[in-house]
């Protein structure tokens, strides 16, 4: 039942030699002034209770850094003043209560529970002892007095210590959530800058692929045409370098990019650009995006109404254009020669995309694939709440379905 001082030492403070002072002087001043009120002839007893209780006064300096010690020396001064107090009075010192509450502070409870009551008993049976039989009421009265300065203030003491405890729980908590939350957050920036370096370099480097196939079987038959394509080369390289700068710049700045980002007004120039390459490709739109409507089957907004640019929210439209993008440069690596139709379609709360394209007229000129490209692709679609579906078609061929919910916005005007 012995009790070990808690690992680290405690300082003694200001406010703990402050308080020490204040009760060695208020509580020898109180009993020199009951002393005029007792009989003459405990007077001189009574007064002379004011040496130990300065003394327990004095001790407390010690209740927080030393609180066994202290304890000790409030203890002996406790019974000091025990057998010096007149009989038939009781005595008892500010000091117990101090040094109760900061061993309930510091040490287990139920063992300093067991360790003060028996302390408060023993100094209780001084009080027994120099009573006479008659007064057991009196002697009832000091048993639960001493109980009670002894015991009460430990739970002040256990209560604190445990709001300290959960507070520093509760902080370390936050600590670790808030060191989750930002690796997590870092982890996503990463991938999003991942993907938009993945998108930007692959459907240029794609491109330029398909170019220099086709330069190496004009060069000997067509040096016209060969040189023509080697100028388209260059073109695509120095887009896909003006590309990467472009990461490298977002790498490089805080600023939000969303204003610059490519959306769904853009799809057209995507569009064109890879037919600029030779390759058989067609937008169906049905008006959508403020050209001419698609061919039947495509379902979109009327052809004299406006391009709806705030259909989508400025992420989603940045994810479509980037599925669009990606799709192509797939369809381009893994199926060259194959005709490729893209589809844009307005539905009732959503956007739907499809890029179709036909089985390869021609040997990929690599044709591994490391499956990094639909990754990207179904990672965009599900940081703004879309659906990506991708696979092989009946009769060959590759297909790739984003479907995008549109704005609160869109969707009232539609209703």
């Amino acid at each position: 039942m012995s009790l070990s001082v808690p690992a680290g030492s405690v300082p003694i403070r200001r406010n703990d030699v402050l308080l020490a002072l204040a009760i060695a002087v208020v509580q020898p001043t109180t009993m020199l002034l009951a002393s005029t009120m007792v009989p003459v002839g405990a007077r001189q007893w009574f007064a002379a209770t004011a040496i130990p209780l300065g003394a327990e006064g004095l001790a407390l300096v010690l209740w927080r850094s030393r609180p066994l010690l202290c304890q000790a020396l409030v203890w002996s001064a406790e019974v000091v003043t025990s057998l010096l107090v007149p009989v038939g009075f009781i005595a008892n010192g500010y000091g117990q209560v101090v040094v109760s509450f900061g061993m309930g502070m510091r040490f287990p409870p139920r063992r300093t529970v067991a360790v003060l009551a028996v302390l408060a008993l023993t100094n209780a049976a001084v009080d027994v002892w120099r009573n006479p039989p008659e007064q057991w009421q009196s002697a009832i009265v000091s048993t639960l007095v001493k109980l009670a300065v002894y015991l009460l203030p430990v739970l002040g003491g256990v209560a604190l210590a445990s709001s300290r405890r959960y507070e520093r729980s509760r902080q370390e908590f936050l600590r670790r959530e808030h060191e989750r939350q930002l690796e997590t957050a870092l982890i996503q920036e990463r991938r999003r800058l991942a993907g938009e370096l993945h998108d930007v370099a692959a459907h240029h480097l794609a491109g330029i692929v398909v170019q220099a196939a086709a330069l190496e079987r004009l060069i000997d038959r067509d040096p016209q045409s060969a040189r023509q394509t080697a100028q388209q080369l260059r073109s695509q390289a120095k887009e896909t370098l003006s590309g990467l700068r472009s990461v490298v710049g977002l790498l490089r700045s805080d600023e939000d990019s969303q204003a610059s980002a490519p959306g769904l007004r853009d799809l057209p120039e995507l569009v064109a650009s890879t037919r600029a390459l030779g390759v058989d490709i067609e937008l169906l739109d049905g008006g959508l995006l403020g050209g001419e409507p698609g061919q039947a089957g495509s379902v979109g907004t009327p052809a004299d109404a406006p391009a709806d640019t705030h259909a989508l929210s400025p992420q989603a439209e940045t994810a479509l254009f980037r599925v669009a993008q990606q799709a192509i440069s797939n369809a381009l690596q893994h199926a060259p020669g194959a005709p490729i139709t893209v589809e844009v379609e307005r539905r009732a709360a959503a956007l739907e995309l499809r890029i179709l394209n036909g089985p390869a007229r021609m040997p990929p000129a690599d044709p591994g694939g490391g499956g990094t490209g639909l990754t990207v692709m179904r990672e965009r679609a599900d940081a703004v709440g879309g659906v990506f579906r991708a696979g092989p078609v009946e009769g060959g061929g590759w297909r790739v379905r984003l479907v995008l919910p549109l704005a609160r916005e869109a969707q009232e005007e539609d209703a």
